[in-house]
């Protein structure tokens, strides 16, 4: 048993290098675990859009930061769909407040404090907004369902990845087994010192919790994305594929809430079933 768990462990701090793809004129990573699957997919970056800056310039986002730039996030998300070839007509993006909530775009359009949304309906794409905190895509090929999910720390804590999972398995009959997972760029150790509290927390939702935190300058520096991996790992997902990006390393590259200073835009994780 004890075995077992190293090998979950190791997997789970295991991160790849993904394919970054030019759609028209838009700068996008694409995980390799989900390509030539029944579904479209991207994480975005900051490049391709015309939003000015410190927004600059593939916004998504219409967080309070950025209200003089909704206009722009609207219109960057439709080009978002025309390059991904999905309708934006049935785009579903949630009102994000790191909860541990997971909705069915099928039951409601009503989309407030929500962090994660799943469906088994074609043509519904789902988008949520990232600034450094963990971007999920999670894919059922046998029964075609897909949830995508956004983890902060507060959401990692809640197991929010988790509760998306048991979401599938319940509504769209999925075995846990047969799900793929992408766990895309966010926020590394290297970049995310926290609060004692804040990483007591996280090491409470994996075995072996304590593995997942660096000690740097006696502040506890945790890896969300590998907690959420080994969260999935535990929950009996099979393929778990994590992005090797930090986001606050790459501001070049991606939005960072931390790097930034907090005044940012947003980039997205959008998948759609076909």
């Amino acid at each position: 048993m004890r075995q077992e768990t190293a090998k979950l462990v190791e997997r789970a701090h295991d991160k790849s290098t993904w394919k970054m793809v030019d759609r028209d004129g838009l700068t996008l990573l694409q995980a390799p675990s989900l390509m030539g699957k029944r579904l479209s997919h991207a994480f975005s970056t900051r490049h391709g859009g015309n939003t000015p800056k410190p927004f600059d310039s593939f916004n998504l986002g219409r967080h309070d930061a950025a209200i003089d730039y909704w206009e722009d996030a609207v219109i960057n998300r439709k080009k978002l769909c025309s390059a991904l070839d999905i309708p934006d007509g049935n785009l579903r993006v949630p009102g994000q407040v790191h909860s541990k909530r997971v909705v069915f775009a099928e039951d409601t359009t009503q989309l407030k404090e929500v962090d994660a949304v799943a469906t088994l309906s074609s043509n519904v794409p789902i988008l949520l907004n990232f600034a450094d905190c963990v971007p999920i895509i999670i894919f059922d090929p046998r029964r075609s369902a897909i949830a995508v999910v956004h983890a902060g720390w507060r959401g990692t804590a809640a197991m929010i990845v988790s509760e998306a999972v048991t979401a599938l398995v319940t509504r769209a009959g999925s075995e846990a087994w047969d799900l793929i997972a992408a766990v895309g760029p966010a926020i590394g150790s290297c970049c995310y010192p926290t609060s004692a509290e804040a990483a007591k927390s996280l090491v409470s939702t994996v075995t072996d919790g304590e593995l997942f935190i660096t000690l740097r300058d006696g502040q506890p520096c945790p890896d969300l994305r590998a907690i959420n991996a080994m969260q999935l790992l535990e929950r009996g997902v099979s393929t778990v594929d994590v992005s090797d990006l930090c986001t606050a390393c790459n501001p070049d590259l991606f939005y960072s809430h931390r790097q930034s200073g907090g005044i940012t835009g947003r980039q997205g994780a959008i998948a759609c079933l076909i």
